[in-house]
C-alpha cells in the first residue's frame, strides 16, 4: 500500500478498557482513555490480554504498558488520587442528582482565565530594558509587593530594589536575574488591569524565554529557580490546569537538582530558601489534587518553615502545608482523622485575604472527602465551618473589586457551591445566595471564557437540584393525597386520643407521638413557651380542615 492509504486506514486499538469494553464503546487505548475521561468512568485495563500477533514488516505500536495490578487495585489508586479533586466532586455529585444532564469532568473556576488582551502581541527575546522603563518597572514592583508579597514572600525586596537600579545601567548586561524582574513585573501587571497589555505579555514571554533557556548542565542557581517560581504562581492564575502542573512539577525537580532544600554549612539565604520551597511545594501539591495527578515529594526537607516578619503571612499560608500534605494519596485516612484534620484547620487562625481563602480551601477539601462517605460533622462544627465560609466569600469579593485574580477568588466560590448543594441544609442552603452573587461579580468583573463557563455550570448545579426537589416533593405530595390520615370510630365511652394512643402502643417508633394535633386542629395554639422568636403573642389556631386554605380535609370516620 502507498503512503497516502496508510494514512486512510482506520486506526484500532488492540485493547480495550475494562469500562468501554462493558459499554461497548470505542476505546484509544490510552490510559486514562479518553472515553473515560469524559464521562468519569473508572478507567483500568485488564492483567490478562490476548496479545495480537504483529507482521514482520510492521512495528509494535501498542499502548503504554499499564502496570501489573488487578482492576480492583488499580481502581483504589485511581480513587486515592481523585480523592482531593474537586472537579471529580462536582462530576460524582451532579451523576448522583441527574446523570443525563451533569456536566462533565472539569476543572470549572480553577482561575479567572485567560483575560483579554489589547497588545497587537507579544515582543519575543528583548531584553527587559527595551520592554518597559525604569519608572514602570518599580511602579509594577510595587504594587507586587503591596498585594503578592504578602503571602508568597520568597523574594528580597531589598536586593530586587537594588538590582533593579543597577540594570538600568549603562555598565549593565542581560542576566538571569532579568527573569526576577520580569515576572515580578509581570505579576504586578496582572494585578493591575484586568486586561493584558502589550507591556505584560512581552514580560510573560521574557520569562518563559529566561526560564527555558537558562537551564544548563550545572545545578540550577537560586535565580534561576526564583524565575521558575514565579512562573509558576503567574501560570496559576492565569493558565490551563495542565501547562501550570507541568511548569510546577518542572520547578519541583529542578528544586531537587539544586540540592536547595539540603542543609548546608552556607546559610546565606536560608530564610528566602525556604519561602522559595515552601511556595513551590504549596503550589505543586494542590495542583497536582485538583488534577488528580502525581504531585513530586522532595526526598529529603530539612529547612522548617520560615522565620515570621511584621507585615508578612508567608509563614501563616505554609503554616498549611503539613495538614494538606497529610492528605496525599499514600496516606489512607479513616473518616475520624479527617474530622480531626477538619477541626485543626478550622482551629488556624488566618487573617489576609488570600490566606484565608488557601485555609478555606482545604476546608473545603475535607468536607468533600468527608461527603464521599456520607459523614456528618457535629452542629458546633459545621457552625464553625459555615462561619468560614461566609468570611471567605466576603474576602473573594474584596479581591474582586480591587483587582487581585488571585486563583481561589473563583475557585472557592464554584466548589462552595456543590459542597452546600450536598450538604443540603437550611443553613447551607442559606449561603447558596451569597456564594452565587460571589461568582457573579468575579464573572462580570473577569469577562472570560472561563469564568463565564464556572458561572453557567454553577446554575446549571442549582437547576438540576432544584429540579430533583421539585420531582421530590410532588411525589411526597401525592402520596400524602392518596393516604389521607384516618382512624377508625372509637368505641363507645372511650376518649378518642387515649383510644389512639393504645392501639398504637405496641409500635415502639411511634411511642410517645402526640396524636392531638393531628386529630383535634382546634387545640393546636401553641404556648407561649414555644412561640418563635420575636412574636409578642400566640398564634392563631390552625384550622386543618378548611380546603380554601390548601389544607387536605379530613376522610369522615366510618360508622361501622
Amino acid at each position: 500500500m502507498s503512503s497516502e492509504d496508510t494514512s486512510l486506514k482506520r486506526k484500532r486499538t488492540r485493547t480495550a478498557c475494562g469500562p468501554c469494553r462493558e459499554r461497548k464503546r470505542k476505546c484509544d487505548g490510552q490510559s486514562p482513555c479518553s472515553t473515560c475521561t469524559s464521562w468519569g468512568y473508572d478507567c483500568h485495563y485488564s492483567r490478562h490480554t490476548r496479545p495480537r500477533p504483529s507482521t514482520p514488516n510492521q512495528p509494535d505500536s501498542d499502548p503504554i504498558p499499564v502496570p501489573d495490578v488487578s482492576p480492583s487495585v488499580a481502581g483504589r489508586i485511581t480513587e486515592s488520587l481523585e480523592a482531593n479533586s474537586g472537579a471529580a466532586f462536582v462530576r460524582k455529585v451532579a451523576l448522583k442528582v441527574d446523570p443525563a444532564n451533569a456536566p462533565k469532568l472539569n476543572l470549572f473556576g480553577w482561575n479567572v482565565g485567560t483575560r483579554k488582551s489589547s497588545a497587537a502581541g507579544a515582543t519575543v527575546g528583548k531584553p527587559i530594558v527595551d520592554i518597559c522603563s525604569a519608572t514602570t518597572l518599580q511602579t509594577l514592583g510595587r504594587r507586587y509587593f503591596a498585594k503578592i508579597d504578602p503571602c508568597y514572600g520568597f523574594i528580597d525586596s531589598v536586593q530586587f530594589s537594588r538590582r533593579m537600579d543597577a540594570r538600568w545601567q549603562p555598565s549593565s548586561s542581560e542576566s538571569t536575574y532579568d527573569g526576577v524582574l520580569a515576572g515580578v513585573a509581570a505579576l504586578g501587571a496582572l494585578f493591575s488591569d484586568t486586561e493584558m497589555d502589550r507591556v505584560e505579555s512581552s514580560l510573560v514571554e521574557l520569562v518563559r524565554h529566561i526560564s527555558d533557556t537558562h537551564l544548563g548542565s550545572m545545578a540550577p542557581s537560586l535565580d534561576l529557580l526564583t524565575v521558575w517560581t514565579l512562573r509558576v504562581v503567574y501560570l496559576r492564575m492565569t493558565a490551563p490546569p495542565y501547562p501550570a502542573w507541568v511548569a510546577s512539577s518542572t520547578l519541583m525537580h529542578l528544586i531537587e537538582a539544586s540540592k536547595l532544600h539540603q542543609m548546608s554549612s552556607d546559610e546565606r539565604d536560608l530564610d528566602i530558601r525556604r519561602r522559595l520551597i515552601g511556595v513551590a511545594q504549596h503550589l505543586n501539591i494542590w495542583i497536582s489534587y485538583d488534577l488528580g495527578l502525581s504531585r513530586v515529594s522532595l526526598s529529603t526537607d530539612l529547612l522548617g518553615l520560615p522565620t515570621p516578619r511584621t507585615g508578612d503571612y508567608t509563614v501563616e499560608l505554609l503554616g498549611l502545608l503539613p495538614l494538606t500534605a497529610s492528605l496525599g494519596p499514600e496516606n489512607q485516612r479513616h473518616d475520624q482523622e479527617i474530622e480531626q484534620l477538619l477541626l485543626q484547620t478550622l482551629d488556624r487562625t488566618h487573617t489576609i485575604a488570600p490566606s484565608l481563602l488557601a485555609q478555606c480551601n482545604l476546608t473545603l477539601c475535607l468536607l468533600r472527602r468527608l461527603r464521599l462517605t456520607n459523614v456528618t460533622t457535629t452542629p458546633t462544627t459545621m457552625k464553625r465551618v459555615i462561619d468560614l465560609l461566609k468570611r471567605s466569600l466576603a474576602a473573594a469579593r474584596d479581591m474582586a473589586t480591587s483587582h487581585s485574580p488571585w486563583q481561589h477568588v473563583a475557585n472557592v466560590p464554584f466548589h462552595m457551591i456543590s459542597i452546600l448543594l450536598e450538604m443540603d441544609t437550611s443553613a447551607a442552603l442559606e449561603l447558596l445566595p451569597d456564594a452565587m452573587q460571589t461568582l457573579k461579580l468575579v464573572a462580570s468583573t473577569y469577562d472570560t471564557d472561563t469564568m463565564r463557563e464556572a458561572y453557567s455550570t454553577a446554575y446549571l448545579l442549582i437547576n438540576i437540584y432544584e429540579k430533583r426537589r421539585i420531582a421530590d416533593t410532588r411525589l411526597l405530595t401525592r402520596v400524602l393525597r392518596d393516604h389521607p390520615l384516618s382512624v377508625p370510630e372509637p368505641p363507645s365511652g372511650l376518649n378518642e386520643i387515649s383510644w389512639v394512643e393504645g392501639v398504637m402502643a405496641d409500635v415502639p417508633t411511634l411511642q410517645g407521638l402526640d396524636f392531638e394535633q393531628f386529630l383535634q386542629p382546634d387545640m393546636l395554639r401553641l404556648s407561649p413557651e414555644f412561640q418563635p422568636p420575636g412574636l409578642m403573642e400566640p398564634l392563631e389556631p390552625v384550622d386543618l380542615c378548611t380546603p380554601e386554605k390548601g389544607h387536605i380535609p379530613r376522610t369522615p370516620r366510618s360508622r361501622q
